[in-house]
């Protein structure tokens, strides 16, 4: 891990790589922190509490997002993951394996939770964190508000349009706008052609 931890995220716990765990990854009955698993009741409080995701302290006005283009720039897009501080969100984009590795396959969701844990753990799990077939590039958002869509295990949250910021990312790097631009552009093509030819 090369980026720098900032400040903000220096209170959390380190695995044995030295990566922070985010405040609502789930850990199980030992205390194994599961990063592709979130922990429901944490990320419930987020949204209750206005906390950020990474680092579970307030957050400000402007909050940031982080999905593929779909997520953002769908009119339907929505995100599973709570908010966080523009330092969090930018240090997630940077160190973590699934947004910033430049190869990935397949998904993780739920690999490294065992059946024995899992029974005896009590609280609801979010599994789909890691979703089949990584984005090309991922896309910081900052927005001044939010709505939550949905309930329970299905609650996602809307961030307001327009955004204020966006950035994009790819393998760990920030790319030209205009890169960017063009890329979520042909995402979002490709996903009208998938519905036309009745595909999920």
């Amino acid at each position: 891990m090369t980026a720098h931890i900032p400040e903000r995220m220096r209170h959390l716990p380190r695995d044995e790589r030295g990566y922070p765990v985010p405040f609502i990854v789930l850990r199980d009955t030992t205390g194994r922190a599961h990063f592709t698993v979130n922990d429901e009741a944490l990320r419930m409080r987020c949204f209750a509490e206005d906390l950020c995701g990474i680092c579970g302290t307030k957050l400000f006005r402007g909050r940031w997002f982080i999905g593929g283009p779909l997520s953002a720039m769908d009119p339907n897009g929505v995100f599973v993951d709570p908010p966080m501080h523009a330092e969090c969100a930018r240090f997630s984009l940077q160190a973590c394996p699934y947004l910033a590795g430049e190869r990935w396959r397949g998904t993780i969701a739920g690999k490294s939770f065992p059946a024995e844990e899992r029974d005896k753990m009590q609280a609801a799990l979010v599994e789909y964190t890691m979703l089949p077939g990584r984005p090309d590039l991922f896309l910081a958002i900052m927005a001044t508000e939010q709505r939550l869509t949905g309930h329970g295990l299905q609650t996602w949250i809307r961030p307001k349009r327009p955004y204020r910021c966006v950035e994009y990312w790819r393998h760990g790097q920030r790319l030209a706008v205009h890169l960017g631009k063009a890329m979520t552009r042909a995402a979002l093509e490709a996903r009208v052609r998938e519905l036309s030819e009745g595909r999920p």
